[in-house]
């Protein structure tokens, strides 16, 4: 496949939000001659793969809620359609202190008069599944009904194989080293090494990397990079088997997707529980190749978890890996713009699975000028509102 000369569109990341880009712009357009390009070997190798694929609706923003449920929506159709993308709707469960449910009681109200379906769970409830639990502070459990975990690497094939069966060509092992600019220096493409890849249309979805791809460029991206890290703790011996398999809170027979108080979480993997920790106060940075950090297990996500769940004390990861979160800073939600010339989608701050979706019909929309777009449950979105000079995103208020 030749790369060179002039392509209609030119998408560079193949991760989530390139691939669910790449299809709904391809379902409204199916004959367009597009080329997704990506600097590793295959679809979804970054930061996609490293995710905790997890997907909720608890959210008080209306944007941030909209784009959940239009994906949830959209992936729930395709399990129901026999498309495995290993959803399993196991639930969220924050578990809470006294001073962390007063303060999100007035979130929780106005999330209830949205619609969302959740239950609070006492102290009695949360011991009665919970195996081994020690509730210590904690007053209260708020379990969200509609919300769960997928296989990333699923719902990636998905997208892929779809965007190519619609006529997407993909270049694999392909790095980016710089924009081409039309004379109004708007962006008309992308170099890779001695190759130039014109394209009427350039969209940049590469999530942690814009930064310093556009940046290179001396175009200013809202996107700041931190290190996040997963740890697979094996559901060995009887306690944290029966933790594992908690009943009573999904058809599962599995734990909920937990975080404790202080922001450590777990969720159920295979026959294992993946934890980890959002570290807010690392710094900001990016690495070709992260690694997971046994120090970061043991001295942040451990403790925390074991206070309430003490038969983690003294466990020991058998796999770890590292990945990056694109956040957008004014508001951790994501952005669809034109930039230059070009279509930037970013900044998902940790949410692209659970967005992706919705974000790839946004930036369909965006792409083919539209003002609106119906995320595929029949409700429209404005696609100006994940713009960058007309976006209307409201702050989120449960932060737990």
């Amino acid at each position: 496949m030749s790369m060179s000369g002039q392509h209609d569109v030119v998408i560079v990341g193949a991760g989530i939000l390139g691939l669910a880009s790449a299809y709904h712009i391809l379902r409204q357009h199916n004959d367009l001659d597009m080329l997704v390009v990506d600097r590793l070997d295959g679809p979804g190798r970054g930061n996609t793969t490293k995710s905790a694929a997890a997907y909720r609706d608890m959210f008080t923003s209306p944007v941030n809620r909209r784009l959940a449920q239009g994906s949830i929506h959209f992936y729930e159709g395709l399990q129901e359609r026999k498309r495995n993308l290993g959803l399993r709707r196991i639930g969220y469960l924050w578990l809470m202190d006294d001073g962390q449910f007063l303060k999100n009681k007035e979130a929780l109200e106005y999330m209830a008069h949205a619609g969302v379906v959740f239950e609070v769970l006492d102290q009695f409830d949360l011991a009665k599944h919970l195996h081994g639990f020690e509730p210590g502070d904690i007053v209260r459990g708020v379990l969200g009904s509609r919300c769960g975990i997928l296989n990333q690497n699923n719902l990636t094939e998905f997208y892929h194989k779809e965007a190519e069966r619609l006529g997407a060509k993909f270049a694999f092992g392909t790095k980016v080293t710089g924009l081409l600019f039309d004379d109004k220096k708007d962006v008309a493409g992308v170099k890779a090494g001695e190759k130039e890849l014109g394209a009427k249309a350039t969209m940049m979805a590469t999530g942690a990397w814009m930064g310093a791809l556009i940046g290179g460029a001396g175009i200013e991206v809202p996107v700041v990079t931190k290190k996040r890290q997963l740890f697979s703790v094996k559901a060995k011996g009887e306690a944290l088997k029966k933790l594992y398999s908690a009943k009573g809170f999904n058809a599962h027979g599995l734990l909920p997707f937990t975080i404790v108080p202080g922001g450590a979480y777990l969720r159920p993997g295979a026959n294992a529980f993946i934890a980890g920790y959002a570290d807010e106060e690392r710094e900001p940075g990016i690495e070709d190749d992260p690694r997971a950090e046994r120090e970061f297990y043991d001295n942040r996500v451990l403790p925390p978890i074991a206070k309430y769940f003490p038969a983690f004390a003294g466990t020991v990861p058998e796999q770890s890996w590292a990945g990056h979160y694109a956040y957008h800073p004014p508001d951790n939600v994501p952005f669809v713009a034109r930039v230059h010339g070009a279509i930037l989608v970013g900044g998902d701050s940790g949410s692209g699975i659970m967005k992706a979706d919705s974000i790839g019909r946004v930036a369909a929309g965006l792409y083919a000028d539209r003002k609106q777009v119906d995320l595929g449950d029949g409700k429209f979105f404005k696609v100006a509102d994940l713009g960058l000079e007309k976006r209307k995103v409201e702050k989120e208020e449960f932060i737990v």
